[in-house]
């Protein structure tokens, strides 16, 4: 019933949230009129729901509150368990926090208040030990399981955190998430590469598949877009502007898989079989991408001139952004798609979602001044990097809905 998620996007403490903080919520506005917006409709076809949605969101005036009550910190030389470079986090059952460090490769765990527990694992290549524990996933009966990226291997702990095995997965694939789990397996994702038109360059596939606890692949959901990247010749690869690629979003608690391809707002849900159960839409026109946009986008790169140079003139600028850069789901079972729209409140940049209730229909949208990260237990948890020290917290956030 509990997966990890690892956020996207980072917020920074001071310059963003110090205001907030300081009144101790953080509220999400609408983007919407007051006027209702028209009920969806549902149509069957060849077994598939199809629900689609009206432009306006069915409750515009539903927004919801952040009030932060927890914050774990890099800690210093005198604390027994200590971050360094955190990355991927889960949450239990109980509320303890999972949390994985490239730098100090082991999990480290944190009780509901934030006091350090234990570390489970540690450095090495041997049963139980890591490298790059990308994601961390908790099956229905405590269990957990840790994907290791740079290793290969998925590891399996029981609830006290003793190892009880773990399996490979080939070394020419790429995984780096599980996106849900079941009482007999788990799924992730499957990246390969192939040689790309243009020499030195590669072409990424994407697959996402269910496996047992011994690593056998027991169901494939099917081939999607990978992102792709940019490359110039005999120098380095980078990521592109504004891909068209599959976006994807797990929700353990209905089972269900969410994937959209980013060039048009068609959202698939996938049950645990691996069958197309619904389809939502709703009408929404592509954003153009502006000069803007371009020069937001080369600023991004920290390098020299001359390779920025070497981007600029190999790289084409799309004319439309994609409708999403990212979803995810919450504990309730909403679907939150972020879209690229946004709205200025003096310093800060809020971002537009549109969240979907469980049965597909678009509920409301709301402005957000960070991206979400773990929903879990009434609670929302996520990184954020301090703008001047460069540390990354861990932040966890009461999630108070008002109509």
């Amino acid at each position: 019933m509990f997966f990890s998620e690892i956020t996207y996007e980072e917020g920074t403490i001071k310059k963003l949230y110090l205001p907030v903080l300081l009144a101790g919520f953080l509220f999400w506005g609408f983007g919407c009129g007051r006027e209702r917006g028209a009920p969806s409709s549902v149509e069957f076809r060849n077994g598939i729901e199809i629900v689609h949605n009206g432009k306006a969101p069915q409750y515009p005036q539903r927004r919801v509150a952040f009030e932060e009550d927890l914050s774990i910190g890099p800690g210093d030389d005198s604390d027994a368990i200590r971050l360094y470079m955190p990355r991927s986090y889960a949450v239990d059952g109980k509320g303890f926090i999972y949390i994985s460090d490239d730098k100090d490769p082991g999990i480290k765990v944190f009780g509901p208040e934030g006091r350090p527990v234990r570390t489970i694992g540690s450095k090495g290549n041997g049963p139980g030990e890591f490298q790059l524990v990308t994601s961390i996933a908790f099956l229905p009966d405590g269990r957990l399981l840790a994907l290791d990226s740079e290793l290969n291997r998925v590891s399996i702990f029981d609830p006290d955190g003793r190892f009880i095995a773990s399996h490979q997965y080939a070394i020419l694939s790429m995984s780096f998430k599980i996106y849900l789990v079941t009482d007999s397996f788990y799924v992730r994702e499957v990246t390969t590469t192939e040689p790309g038109k243009e020499p030195k360059t590669w072409r990424r596939h994407l697959r996402v598949a269910a496996f047992d606890f011994s690593g056998k692949e027991v169901l494939s959901f099917g081939d999607f877009e990978a992102a792709q990247s940019g490359f110039v010749t005999g120098r380095f690869s980078f990521s592109l502007p504004f891909p068209v690629c599959s976006i994807l979003a797990g929700d353990t608690r209905n089972g269900r898989l969410y994937h959209c391809l980013n060039d048009r707002y068609l959202i698939q849900v996938f049950d645990v079989k691996g069958r197309i159960i619904r389809e939502i839409t709703r009408p929404y026109k592509r954003l153009r991408v502006t000069p803007d946009d371009w020069k937001d986008y080369l600023d991004g790169f920290k390098t020299t001139a001359e390779n920025r140079s070497a981007i600029e003139k190999n790289v084409t600028k799309p004319d439309l952004k994609p409708v999403t850069p990212f979803m995810i789901v919450d504990d309730s079972g909403r679907l939150w798609v972020q879209v690229h729209e946004s709205k200025k409140d003096g310093e800060r940049v809020l971002t537009a979602f549109d969240v979907f209730d469980d049965r597909g229909r678009y509920d409301c949208r709301v402005l957000a001044a960070f991206i979400p990260g773990l929903f879990q237990g009434g609670k929302m948890y996520r990184y954020e990097t301090d703008d001047e020290t460069g540390e990354r917290y861990l932040k966890r956030y009461r999630v108070i809905w008002k109509d």
